[in-house]
């Protein structure tokens, strides 16, 4: 095969045995792979009875872990360096994915196959090492408990090599906190949907891959020009040089005057955003850049910071953590923020996730809702001390969530089960689907409204960022920009979106450089030969598929038109601030979407046609 490995390597760690099968060229067709593939994998796995055990427990043994990549990972395509994690989400109870970037990518790519697909429990820990597209199944007892830049260090230790590239849980995922990530080259991370607590229950503390295997390419000199020549459009954009320059914090300011940072738990959108900002951390720490492999943009930083009177490198902050450690906490210092974030790096844990449960219980003590049933989890921690702008208490109930103790057991679950067993209207819970909701406001992007509330893995602003569309930070074909309080008539442009976000992840590559949909079709094209992936409509199709196949996995789980919802904590109007008087109701829109879609009103469900459209 022309692009792809041609093999995928089926791992059971309960029998600890491998099996190695040849990819199908027509799945890798219809689905290109990366997430696409991994849902198509994950599927033809599971049988009803599995379903129906996942439904109950879906850290249950039957759930599969997939690791992927893509035809265009590792390419002279701009920002390739990515992979894919997929599995039943511990967290949400239905489809979860996940994507990082760094070097572990490139190696995963090498390695001599396309996915990893990761079965059975092991009857104590083991970590997988794949070596020139041979595989072994090692003892990990030494390692479990370390935190995952102690886990890097001694497999290469105990490997002799330096170069190996290793993704691997921290205490978080060995805990089983719902929303425990996966970290890869001491700090890049797969954090959503929780796979770090499915590797932790699988008892799997890390693979380890060093990969040279060569890969064939169907017009090998087109696919690097054309990369080439992309990179330099990109470079040439000015969103990438503000990225470039100060990473994902060059949004802070302007995203506070779009009211599109939510501060105190979703009840405010106003702060001193310039005491967050990436000139800001500049001013006051060495920060240098960090570019994933191949990647020319560079976005990443490391900020040097005294953390426990020693000196460290920590891998960002990126926007997303430092809105969700910072306002969402009512703390506007980088220093609590930079510790949090290295706790987190160390340990696996979605920043995104964790932030938000600290946020909504200090929303719920500072407005004495549930006080008794909170009282009664505090251990080390005082109900006074539960107010925003506590960066101490932060700190320590993010490590309380870590170990699960004390009300940290709790917040480890997510706001959804914080709500239920704190006794607190679910409205109050911010997330959708179980998943919790990004730094990006809903009342601030009509269409980021929608997108959350039909995302195939729930709240997530990186399976649709429609905010970069109506913000002008991205132009794509087929997809209209315009009022960005007003998202009528434009529901396909929503779902098309999702569905191109849906090929980049199943390419797989980076969704910062938006590339253009004639390049990545002659892109896929020159990787693999497939015609249909050259064609812009077949490849809408690719993307299409393989949202609907999650979508299907997840309505067999129990997922139903009902969960395509947005809580009323993020939905009613603010009264100051950039979106003011913007009050949240997409009814009618979910209507038009599906309508689009081809998804069942009264199910939630894709429609028999529009399955076999897809030929699912």
């Amino acid at each position: 095969m022309l692009g792809y490995n041609g093999k995928i390597a089926y791992i059971d760690l309960n029998l600890l045995k491998v099996e190695i099968k040849d990819l199908d060229s027509t799945i890798a067709e219809s689905y290109i792979g990366g997430v696409g593939l991994s849902a198509k994998l994950i599927y033809d796995l599971l049988s009803e009875v599995d379903y129906d055990l996942l439904k109950n427990d879906p850290l249950a043994n039957v759930n599969p872990l997939v690791f992927a990549t893509g035809p265009l990972t590792g390419t002279a395509t701009p920002s390739s360096s990515r992979y894919s994690v997929a599995g039943i989400s511990p967290l949400t109870g239905i489809w979860g994915e996940s994507t990082s970037g760094g070097f572990f990518p490139i190696a995963l790519k090498r390695s001599g196959f396309d996915a990893l697909v990761i079965t059975g429990v092991a009857d104590q820990a083991k970590y997988i090492v794949i070596n020139e597209g041979q595989i072994e199944i090692k003892d990990a007892n030494n390692i479990w408990g370390k935190n995952t830049r102690e886990t890097i260090e001694i497999i290469r230790t105990n490997l002799n090599d330096n170069r190996i590239r290793i993704a691997c849980i921290g205490k978080g995922g060995e805990n089983l906190v719902k929303y425990a990530g996966i970290i890869n080259d001491e700090g890049r991370a797969a954090g959503r949907c929780g796979l770090g607590a499915l590797m932790g229950k699988k008892r799997l503390k890390a693979i380890a891959v060093k990969g040279g295997q060569p890969i064939e390419y169907a017009d090998k000199e087109t696919l690097t020009t054309t990369g080439r020549n992309s990179i330099k459009n990109i470079m040439n954009a000015f969103a990438s040089q503000f990225f470039s320059n100060h990473g994902t914090l060059c949004y802070t300011d302007m995203g506070m005057v779009l009211a599109d940072i939510p501060a105190n738990y979703y009840t405010n959108t106003e702060f001193i955003a310039e005491r967050l900002t990436g000139k800001a951390l500049k001013e006051q720490y060495p920060v240098l850049k960090y570019a994933c492999a191949g990647c020319t943009i560079g976005c990443g930083k490391v900020t040097i910071a005294e953390i426990d009177g020693k000196e460290v490198e920590i891998d960002g902050p990126e926007y997303e953590t430092t809105a969700a450690f910072g306002p969402m906490c009512g703390i506007l210092d980088f220093k609590s923020i930079l510790k949090a974030n290295h706790i987190c790096n160390l340990e696996g844990i979605d920043t995104i996730s964790s932030g938000v449960s600290i946020s909504f219980l200090i929303y719920l003590a500072e407005n004495k809702i549930s006080i008794d049933n909170i009282s009664k989890y505090l251990t080390d921690i005082k109900l006074e001390e539960l107010k925003w702008g506590n960066e101490e208490v932060v700190l320590k109930l993010l490590n309380q969530i870590i170990k699960r103790e004390g009300i940290g057991d709790i917040l480890a679950e997510g706001v959804r089960t914080m709500a239920e067993k704190l006794g607190v209207d679910p409205d109050l819970a911010a997330h959708v689907k179980g998943l919790e909701i990004p730094m990006h406001d809903p009342r601030a992007y009509l269409g980021q409204a929608l997108t959350y509330m039909t995302c195939c893995i729930g709240a997530s602003h990186e399976k649709g960022d429609f905010f970069n569309i109506d913000g002008d930070a991205a132009s794509i074909t087929k997809i209209k920009k315009d009022d960005r309080f007003d998202i009528d008539g434009r529901e396909d442009s929503v779902a098309t979106l999702q569905d191109v976000c849906n090929i980049y992840d199943s390419a797989v590559i980076c969704n910062f450089p938006h590339i253009n949909i004639s390049i990545l079709t002659k892109l896929l094209k020159v990787s693999t030969g497939f015609a249909s992936l050259g064609n812009k409509k077949k490849m809408f199709l690719a993307g299409e598929r393989g949202t609907n196949l999650k979508r299907l996995i997840s309505c067999k789980l129990g997922c139903k038109r009902e969960d395509d919802y947005l809580p009323k904590i993020v939905t009613k109007a603010l009264e100051t601030g950039g979106s003011a008087g913007i009050k949240v109701d997409l009814e009618d829109n979910l209507k038009a979407y599906y309508q689009f879609r081809g998804w069942d009103w009264e199910t939630g469900w894709p429609t028999k046609e529009k399955l076999d459209e897809l030929g699912i």
